[in-house]
């Protein structure tokens, strides 16, 4: 029986005791008087109270309040586990925002390189275009020449000849003729 207990069972029986005289005038039961065996059944009744439910129910929220003390101490473990876990993950994103940051610098580096790369392939390839395209004029600035001098000689030739067989009689071919003859026989003699 716990401290408390006990003494509110002696508070009870001393009273009652004071009582008696008072209760005396009344009637008895077994040859004590009704307040007296009243208050012993009251006592009895609260000491078998106690016993049968007071003590169960003491064990029970005895062990009730050890398991919400387990409990307790489970969730604050708990709680620092998961407030590690909280500072891990914290700690987790800012290395994955540090690596995105870098990747994403990276990337944009990367990015500008490659545009440089690809821009200075360009201009190659540019400046190799426009020298064959040079040299394609050339060739045919070349052969366009060449073609005009040949359909201007052959034109020449035919106007030379039109106008010869206009201009020219047959006394001036005579005398062609022995011009001609004449630087001939001067080559020959020369050999």
């Amino acid at each position: 029986m716990s401290h408390t207990r006990l003494k509110a069972a002696v508070l009870t029986l001393t009273i009652s005791l004071l009582a008696v005289p008072a209760w005396a005038a009344e009637g008895t039961t077994l040859g004590i008087p009704d307040p007296i065996w009243k208050s012993v059944n009251l006592i009895l009744f609260i000491v078998a109270l106690w016993w049968f439910i007071g003590r169960p129910l003491n064990g029970f929220l005895e062990e009730r309040r050890r398991k919400i003390q387990n409990d307790l101490a489970e969730a604050r473990d708990k709680l620092r586990r998961a407030e590690s876990l909280q500072g891990e993950i914290e700690e987790r994103l800012v290395a994955v925002e540090r690596e995105l940051e870098e990747i994403r610098e990276r990337a944009e580096r990367e990015g500008k390189a490659e545009v440089e790369r690809i821009l200075a392939e360009a201009a190659k390839e540019e400046e190799r275009f426009l020298r064959r395209v040079d040299e394609e004029i050339g060739r045919r600035t070349a052969e366009t020449r060449a073609q005009l001098a040949r359909d201007t000689a052959e034109l020449t030739v035919q106007m030379a000849r039109e106008l010869l067989e206009r201009d020219v009689n047959d006394a001036d071919r005579k005398r062609i003729l022995r011009r001609n003859l004449r630087v001939l026989e001067n080559l020959e003699g020369r050999e």
